[in-house]
């Protein structure tokens, strides 16, 4: 793209310098010849008109046999054309009494190999009309200091030509630098190094395309993070969930096999049973767990108003729970069984944690409402709180859903989910022996 807009502009700067150079040569050449026309038809006419009356005086003089008067006449034409040849004017007179033949027409330019020359001729006044005088101008020194202008013209606008040549280029150069460095970043951009950004200096329309390529490339990359984030979670909760269900169905099997190949008594029956039936539960709740995800991922809530104290009220009937409230009457905006759904995974989780002691408050801010649970149960790891709202995620690292505390690792994943889904923040605080606070602010509130 640069080398075509060289070429194009540079062809058509040489196309209107030259056109401008050929017209101004045309017209300073026909303006010196008009010059020089001019200037030669004035002096041919102040020398006929000084010779004519020189030669009425002459004749005056005596009586003049007609040869003799030629002669007379044509010594001082000689003596015209001695003082004229230091302009380059040479002089001739004709008498055609004496000659034989018609008078020229001459051209009033014309060129020979000796050089440039203006003619011009005409008969003296009466009564010596038989008089021609001839007027020859060399303008070859005129003719020839007017090509070297010309030639002047051309070799400046030559090297002018050259100049502006390189002067272009490094402009265009300078142009073009910004859509270089956007061409080479974007290059490195489609081969992956989405990190790639423009440097922006100045304040025109390339450095506005600079800053929006550089916006364009942030939101590139951050899709592609996400993107790729999306993609581990999916394979991470694809293996999760692989193993999560490989346990339960090799114990199912496991069980039914030696049910088919071993004699059992009745009570051993039951015993398998039930084993059988406990792994099936835990499948059954996995499924229902995740039905419950998929159907909140794009779900809108019916909004209602929620009075939160009576919330509360439902929430502590079914639990050993404290509840606080700092401001009677608060109502929030939600789905009120998608909320008491996830308070109450919130504390089924305190009491899992090994805590005697759940409280559940709501604190009225300036404009929200912070609704928490705290425990002083066991805690949670530091390095493990990010990890924590993962699908089929826990804390015990051998994922033994057999202990008391196990469950199928989706519970803190809904609450996020339903969290989400009422515009709705939720933030864990905890330390591994200090209990846990889990904060879930509701920007949709009213106080009533």
């Amino acid at each position: 793209m640069k080398l075509k807009t060289y070429l194009a502009t540079y062809l058509l700067f040489l196309l209107i310098l030259f056109a401008s150079i050929g017209l101004v040569s045309v017209y300073l050449t026909n303006s010196q010849m008009d010059m020089l026309k001019d200037k030669s038809a004035g002096q041919f006419q102040a020398i006929i008109h000084t010779l004519a009356r020189d030669v009425s005086v002459l004749w005056g003089r005596g009586d003049w046999h007609p040869a003799a008067f030629s002669g007379a006449v044509a010594e001082r034409v000689r003596g015209y054309a001695r003082y004229y040849s230091r302009q380059n004017i040479h002089l001739n007179i004709i008498d055609f009494n004496l000659t034989r033949g018609t008078p020229p027409q001459p051209e009033v330019y014309f060129s020979s190999d000796t050089g440039y020359f203006i003619l011009a001729g005409d008969f003296l006044p009466e009564p010596f009309n038989n008089l021609w005088l001839e007027y020859r101008w060399d303008v070859s020194g005129e003719i020839l200091n007017m090509r070297g202008v010309q030639r002047t013209l051309l070799v400046t606008a030559i090297a002018f030509s050259l100049v502006a040549a390189v002067a272009l280029y490094f402009i265009l150069s300078s142009i073009f630098k910004p859509l270089h460095i956007i061409a080479g970043a974007s290059k490195k951009i489609a081969g992956g190094e989405f990190g790639e950004r423009i440097i922006v200096s100045g304040n025109n329309e390339l450095a506005q395309v600079a800053i929006d390529f550089n916006m364009m490339a942030e939101r590139i990359e951050n899709q592609m993070f996400s993107l790729e984030e999306e993609a581990k979670n999916k394979q991470q909760f694809v293996d999760n969930f692989a193993h999560e269900i490989r346990t339960p169905l090799t114990s199912i099997y496991g069980y039914a096999e030696y049910m088919q190949k071993v004699a059992l008594n009745e009570e051993e029956v039951i015993d398998f049973a039930s084993s059988i039936m406990d792994e099936s539960r835990h499948m059954r709740n996995i499924a229902n767990s995740l039905l419950e995800l998929a159907t909140l991922r794009d779900y809108v809530p019916e909004m209602d108003n929620i009075n939160v104290e009576n919330l509360f009220a439902d929430i502590a009937q079914s639990m050993d729970i404290v509840t606080v409230i700092d401001t009677p009457h608060i109502t929030i905006r939600g789905q009120e069984d998608l909320i008491k759904s996830l308070l109450l995974n919130l504390c089924n989780n305190a009491k899992k944690a090994g805590s005697d002691f759940v409280e559940l408050a709501a604190v009225c801010l300036q404009d929200a409402i912070k609704i928490t649970v705290t425990d002083n149960g066991c805690g949670i790891p530091t390095d493990q709180l990010q990890k924590i709202f993962e699908p089929f995620y826990r804390l015990d690292k051998a994922r033994n859903r057999v202990l008391a505390s196990g469950g199928v690792g989706l519970g803190l994943t809904l609450c996020q989910r339903i969290a989400a889904v009422h515009g709705a923040k939720i933030n864990i605080l905890s330390q591994e022996g200090n209990g846990t606070k889990v904060e879930i602010l509701f920007n949709s509130i009213i106080n009533s």
